[in-house]
């Protein structure tokens, strides 16, 4: 049974339209507006806690499954009729998976009526086969060479014979030729439109479906008429390279027959002209005419809208979510509700990590990778019910943790589609609790708790309004997991600080990676990585700046930017194992910060918790100030002690040596530490995933509850520093 749906938003404000779009196995579906508070059963917490919106009356809905085109292609929708007659076509490509036994489109032409009339396909064995209207009339065996360039020319003559050469280019050099004899085409027809990396690609309703798609890359398609003196003349010169951050593909050729880039394929790829001593590819956009496509690309799953909706004007600022009922099954589709933008403010931001919740968003690795066995963790792993979900639906698309079917990395994510692990009740498989936003809500439970009014704000506001959106708030407090931000969030943080305003860090290797926007398609998000940093997989050589920005991608620490300086603390270790350490506090801290524990009489703090059964663990950061650290950040605790599972981080191994475990480095830790701004704000971290999983321990009666009671009291005793 399916019962799963998206929005066209991550967050809205009251009176916004919403959009929500549902595939159900169910004839209906029974839509409300609830608030989400809670989201984990575990029985040693508060329960789940999903509350109505009273205001919203419940709509219903038609139901309906809905079909998902993955794979990327260009779309070429007008050629103008050119005769096929004394066409000559003429491409690059570098096939990665021409073995996969299925049909991978090159390039086709396509008739008025959308059918073919001319195309060059890999077939099931691995041959090119070229193919008229009337089927096959060639075959071409290729012997292809795993990273090799190929020039595949097409040419039917004045008297209707097609003609196919294909030549490897290695080393700049001709290392093999193969052509077809002369063979008859039914060439009466002409071409209307053209499709390129698929076989076709018909539209159906408001989607694209791609049919048999090119895994690999292509590069220059260009098309020429040769006329029966001999004379020639271009079609169409697609230059792949032009326009890079969009989806548009351009025609230098003087007709303008531009094409429509599906799906989001890989842009700012290597060409088959990359001399590899230029890695920027806006320095040598010519090196980079290359598109790599791959049969599981995603962009926007286009489903029609099944309900639009307005947020009530009346409803606070929060995590809510369009909840979705059929028969017993129930779906929680989450969205935050800023504050109205003429309304009041809270003093309080929570900053929901919508970046880092879209790159991990439907992750697989369970599938890929075996921590169970590569002894990364001491327990067995159990995939959830939300995993097993996402296995039965491979249409949903990939997370920026995976790799394509041709081994390629992830390099961008979408949220228009279904994201299963972006639900209240979702648990990880390695932690076997929530992460992301099921454990963000640990937060915003204990603030309602504690009666503390705060407004909720995601990354995609923060990257979309910049500084402004925070120079009413005192205090912006982040979710557990701020991996993926943006240089302008981090801008907008960092001026948050300059003028007295403080920030708590409550989660652990935030502010890692550069992420970008798409600006044009603002659902999209792009990364870029490389040789260095801790990561699943990792980008082809020179191909580590970004197509929707242009600017170098990586760790934010290779620019000079490191979380370090931002919140005190970076990103040290990654462990997973049952039982999480909590902090020891230090021996001896100034006087003018004795608020942190006051009331507080243990040693040790958060030696429990919801996730992973402690509040330091999972990823973890510490304070360095070799690594950006201010040195007058003051560490108030630091983690009792890791075990074994946990390992330095790689970008801080300068060589492989022995000792980087938990129970052996020093390095591998958290420090929760306190740093003064000169504005007037403060800096609170923690440096921990699991952090947030213990507030609720013992009826919201515990040392981290304490502590943070007595962070955020002193943060919003400070008046802020007049803009």
């Amino acid at each position: 049974m399916t019962l799963t749906g998206y929005l066209n938003t991550l967050s809205a404000e009251p009176g916004e339209v919403v959009d929500l779009m549902v595939s159900a196995s169910a004839d209906t579906v029974e839509v409300s507006l609830v608030r989400l508070r809670h989201g984990d059963e575990n029985p040693q917490g508060p329960g789940r806690r999903i509350l109505p919106v009273p205001g919203f009356a419940p709509r219903t809905v038609p139901g309906g499954l809905r079909d998902v085109h993955l794979g990327s292609c260009i779309v070429v929708p007008s050629l103008g009729g050119t005769p096929l007659r004394g066409i000559e076509v003429s491409v690059l490509l570098k096939p990665t998976t021409p073995d996969a036994g299925r049909e991978q489109g090159v390039i086709s032409l396509l008739a008025a009526d959308g059918t073919v009339a001319l195309s060059a396909v890999i077939d099931a064995g691995g041959a090119l086969s070229l193919r008229g209207a009337d089927g096959e009339v060639s075959s071409l065996s290729v012997p292809w060479r795993r990273g090799s360039w190929y020039r595949l020319e097409l040419r039917v003559s004045s008297d209707d014979l097609l003609v196919a050469r294909c030549t490897e280019l290695r080393a700049r050099r001709e290392m093999w030729s193969g052509a077809t004899d002369e063979v008859p085409i039914s060439a009466g027809s002409s071409a209307a439109s053209a499709v390129i990396a698929a076989v076709s690609c018909p539209r159906v309703g408001t989607q694209w479906a791609p049919d048999r798609v090119f895994n690999g890359k292509i590069e220059h398609p260009q098309i020429h008429s040769r006329a029966a003196d001999g004379s020639r003349t271009a079609v169409a010169d697609w230059r792949l390279e032009r326009e890079m951050g969009s989806a548009r593909c351009v025609d230098v050729g003087g007709h303008e027959y531009h094409g429509v880039v599906i799906n989001a394929p890989l842009r700012a790829a290597t060409g088959a002209l990359w001399r590899h001593e230029e890695v920027d590819f806006t320095k040598v956009p010519e090196q980079y005419g290359a598109i790599h496509f791959h049969d599981d690309d995603l962009d926007d799953a286009g489903w029609p809208v099944s309900l639009s909706f307005t947020v009530p004007d009346d409803l606070d600022s929060g995590v809510y979510a369009v909840e979705l009922r059929a028969g017993a099954q129930v779906d929680h589709v989450p969205f935050a509700v800023r504050p109205s933008a003429s309304g009041p403010r809270a003093r309080i931001a929570v900053l929901l990590p919508t970046f880092t919740y879209i790159a991990y968003g439907n992750e697989r690795m369970v599938t890929r990778l075996d921590f169970e066995g590569d002894q990364m963790s001491d327990h067995p792993i159990h995939p959830g019910h939300r995993d097993l979900e996402l296995a039965e639906h491979p249409e949903w698309g990939l997370s920026m943790y995976d790799v394509h079917s041709d081994g390629s990395t992830c390099s961008y994510s979408t949220h228009l589609r279904p994201i299963p692990n972006l639900r209240p009740d979702y648990r990880a498989w390695l932690q076997d609790a929530p992460r992301h936003l099921s454990a963000d809500l640990y937060l915003v439970d204990w603030l309602m708790e504690k009666g503390q009014p705060f407004d909720v704000l995601t990354d995609h506001d923060l990257h979309r309004d910049g500084a402004a959106l925070l120079a009413a708030y005192d205090v912006v407090i982040t979710g557990s997991h701020p991996e993926y931000v943006s240089g302008r969030m981090l801008d907008a943080l960092e001026a948050h600080l300059d003028d007295g305003g403080s920030l708590m860090y409550l989660g652990g290797n935030g502010f890692y990676w550069v992420t970008s926007q798409d600006a044009e398609r603002p659902h999209l998000l792009e990364i870029r990585r490389g040789p260095v940093g801790t990561r699943p997989s990792e980008g082809g050589p020179g191909q580590g700046f970004h197509s929707t920005t242009g600017e170098p991608g990586g760790m934010w620490r290779q620019r000079g930017r490191w979380p370090n300086g931002l919140t005190g603390i970076g990103m040290t270790a990654q462990g997973w194992d049952s039982k999480a350490p909590g902090y020891r506090r230090s021996a001896a801290l100034p006087a003018e910060l004795g608020f942190v524990f006051a009331g507080v009489d243990d040693e040790v703090i958060g030696d429990f918790g919801l996730i992973m059964n402690g509040s330091s663990g999972d990823e973890i950061d510490r304070f360095d100030p070799e690594r950006g650290s201010p040195p007058e950040t003051v560490v108030l605790a630091t983690s009792t002690g890791h075990s074994d599972f946990y390992l330095l981080a790689g970008e801080d191994v300068m060589a492989s040596r022995a000792g980087l475990g938990g129970t052996e480095s020093p390095d591998v830790r958290s420090d929760m530490t306190w740093l003064e701004k000169p504005g007037g704000g403060a800096v609170f971290s923690v440096g921990s995933i699991c952090f947030t999983g213990a507030l609720s321990h013992n009826g919201y009666r515990n040392n981290v509850s304490t502590v943070m009671t007595n962070v955020i009291g002193e943060m919003l005793s400070r008046a802020r520093r007049a803009s």
